[in-house]
Order: C-alpha cells, then sequence, then structure tokens
C-alpha cells in the first residue's frame, strides 16, 4: 500500500486505525475542504488531520458515518489545532453537532507573537517550519472523484506542519507569559451559539440596512427571516431567492401586493410565483409589529458623537502599546470597537476586558478623561500622567 493510499481514508476501517493511533497524540491537526456556492449549507469535501507523528485525510464522501471522530474531537488530552478555523469548527459543528476542544487557532496566536495580522498559513508555515508551500490548488474543485495524488498530497499540507508550529508558538507564547492572553479568544471561537442557525438576527448582516426606518427595519427582519428559512429548506443559496439589495426595497417600500412587488427590478425574475406570497406574507407580518417588537440595531452604522481627534488619539497610544509588546494591533481592537470608544461607549468592547484592558484599556480611559499625554520622543509615542 503506497504511502498517499495508507494515508486517505475512505473505509471505516481505516478510520478506526487512526482513531485509535490517534488517541494517544496530545495534538491534533484539523483542516476542512467544503464548497457552498450552490447551497445553503456547506458540503464538507475533505477532513485533514494531523497528530506530530502522521498526517491524513478523512473522506467524507466515501464514508457513510464520520461519527466515530466525535471521540478525538472531544478528548481532553488532546489540543484541536486550527488555523483560521471558524469556517472548519463551523462545518464540524453542522456534521457532527459539536465543537472540538479544547482548541487552538495558530492565526490568533501569531498576533500575540506580532505577526501580520490574519497571517496565512503560507506565511506561518515558512516563518515557523522553513517550508514554502505551493498555491497551485488552492482552486481545486475538492467534490470531484477521485483525487489525484498531487491533491491528496496538497490537502494534507494544510494539517502536516500545524503540530510543530503549534508546539513552537505554545513555547514561545509560554515564556512571554502570554498563554492565558488567548482563553478568552479561544473561548469566544469554541461558542456553540457562533454556530446556530439565527434566522431571526439574519438582518443584522444585509448591507444599506442603516438606511431604513425602524418600521422597515421591522419588514426587513420579517423578510430576511423568510428567506432564511426558504433558502435552509431548499438547500439553496440565500441570493438565489432574493438578493440582499432586493431585500432592502421591499422593506422601503413594503409591497403588499404581487403587483407592486413586481414592480421592483428584478423582483419578478427572483421571486416569480415560487415564493413571493411568503415574501408578502412576511412584509405584512413586519407592518403588523408592535414597537415593542420591532429589531433593534446592536451597535449603530454610524456614530453622531464620533470625534475624528479622539479616534486618532486612541489609535495612536494603541499602536505604541502594540509595538512596546510586540502584538499585532487588531488583536487588541478593531476599528467598529475604537469608533464606539472614541464615541463613549464603554458596554461590550473586548479592550475593556481582560488583559487587553491591563494592557491598554485603561489607559485609553485615561487618555479620553484628559488624565494622560502624549508627546512624541524620536520614533516613539511618550506618555505621561498628568500630575504624575
Amino acid at each position: 500500500m503506497s504511502e498517499t493510499s495508507r494515508d486517505y481514508l475512505d473505509t471505516s476501517e481505516k478510520l478506526a486505525l487512526f482513531i485509535e493511533e490517534a488517541s494517544a497524540a496530545s495534538v491534533l491537526a484539523v483542516d476542512t475542504e467544503f464548497i457552498r456556492e450552490r447551497t445553503f449549507f456547506p458540503q464538507l469535501c475533505l477532513l485533514q488531520l494531523a497528530t506530530p507523528e502522521r498526517s491524513v485525510i478523512v473522506d467524507p464522501l466515501a464514508l457513510e458515518d464520520i461519527s466515530p471522530l466525535k471521540g478525538l474531537f472531544l478528548s481532553p488530552d488532546i489540543v484541536k489545532v486550527f488555523h483560521a478555523g471558524e469556517q472548519d469548527l463551523e462545518l464540524i459543528y453542522h456534521y457532527l453537532t459539536l465543537i472540538p476542544e479544547p482548541l487552538f487557532d495558530i492565526q490568533l496566536a501569531a498576533e500575540l507573537l506580532g505577526m501580520p495580522q490574519q497571517a496565512s498559513l503560507r506565511t506561518l508555515v515558512r516563518e515557523f517550519a522553513g517550508v514554502r508551500l505551493s498555491k497551485a490548488l488552492s482552486f481545486s474543485e475538492w467534490n470531484y472523484r477521485p483525487l489525484t495524488d498531487t491533491q491528496i498530497e496538497y490537502a494534507l499540507d494544510d494539517v502536516r506542519y500545524l503540530p510543530r508550529i503549534y508546539q513552537k508558538m505554545y513555547d514561545q507564547l509560554e515564556q512571554l507569559g502570554r498563554l492565558e492572553w488567548l482563553e478568552e479568544d479561544f473561548a469566544a471561537l469554541a461558542d456553540v451559539d457562533r454556530y446556530c442557525s439565527h434566522p431571526d438576527l439574519s438582518w443584522r448582516k444585509i448591507k444599506h440596512s442603516s438606511s431604513l426606518s425602524h418600521a422597515q427595519l421591522g419588514v426587513l427582519k420579517e423578510v430576511a427571516v423568510t428567506r432564511d428559512l426558504i433558502a435552509s429548506k431548499r438547500n439553496l443559496p440565500r441570493k438565489w431567492i432574493v438578493t440582499d439589495e432586493l431585500l432592502i426595497e421591499i422593506a422601503r417600500l413594503s409591497p403588499t401586493n404581487t403587483r407592486d412587488l413586481f414592480h421592483l427590478r428584478g423582483a419578478e425574475s427572483q421571486l416569480g410565483h415560487h415564493w413571493s406570497g411568503e415574501i408578502l406574507d412576511a412584509v405584512e407580518r413586519g407592518l403588523n409589529l408592535t414597537p415593542e417588537q420591532l429589531p433593534k440595531r446592536g451597535h449603530p452604522s454610524f456614530r453622531i458623537a464620533t470625534n475624528p481627534a479622539a479616534n486618532d488619539l486612541l489609535r495612536a497610544l494603541i499602536n505604541q502599546r502594540a509595538r512596546d509588546n510586540q502584538v499585532t494591533p487588531s488583536m487588541l481592537v478593531n476599528k467598529d470597537e475604537l469608533a464606539g470608544l472614541a464615541s463613549g461607549e464603554r458596554e461590550g468592547l473586548r479592550i475593556l476586558t481582560g488583559w487587553r484592558y491591563k494592557l491598554v484599556g485603561a489607559e485609553l480611559l485615561e487618555l479620553l478623561d484628559g488624565n494622560l499625554t502624549m508627546r512624541l520622543e524620536g520614533n516613539s509615542i511618550e506618555v505621561k500622567h498628568n500630575g504624575g
């Protein structure tokens, strides 16, 4: 049996043997290949796994049941290692109804080691394993069978170096005393609610909803829920049912009959008579919502009170503390959180909790309260507490 054949797990017997072997490992790297362009739910095409000793591919299209992997994924003695793992975790949750734990994401960890924001796998493999990965097959159709040996080797490259990278990162983070810094981020990544379907919240992801009135937002919520239910029932992409742009116009004009609905550009061709009735029913439900039932915006898309000068000062201090501690600034705060902080928001901001608060969050509040001054000292910013 060739190495490629041995590491391609397309029978329950091969899978069982690997699970027995991997159960003794302390680290299991995980990656997936999937397609979702033509479906509502992503289709899992490959599942790549690696221990420090062996890398394999599990073929979910050949296996009737991949549930035997649950024991590995839930073992408290095995750290599951991902790179930018959110989509992989979504796939695993959809197919196995679990989130692997404990987990470690090397892309998040890299930002605490001063690597660029959202560092690619190729970058991290080159930096920590000294290997240059090929990009030649990055657009492979992973649902076609049989796979070539070249495709299999390319897919295995996505996991074979992860155990080594994890160990190097772990050692460096432990030496820097930063391992516990990642606990909050990994806990958020492992939150099951993150991967559950929430049709009633799908309206929040639709662009330009900030242009709608509160009442129109109620209509948008109802038609977005209906679109999600239609799309999930038929396993079709949302945009194949109705585009976001058309949803916004439906919410804005709130048509109550087919004639008015089809006056909207693209409505008849998209909706036809397949689900136009369901959309009109949703519009009616939205129009009948009471003020208490209308959806509330989680975070405003624009902030009247945003102070550009405050934003610039805060960013300068954040960038300085990021340089001082050799972490990526985006690991401390994102653009929206920074705008919120500059606007006076204080609730629900990561930078005001945990290690981020200790590193720079407390100083940011002092700066906003006028208790800190900053001045340029060479290539750095010098921070001084007023009165001290």
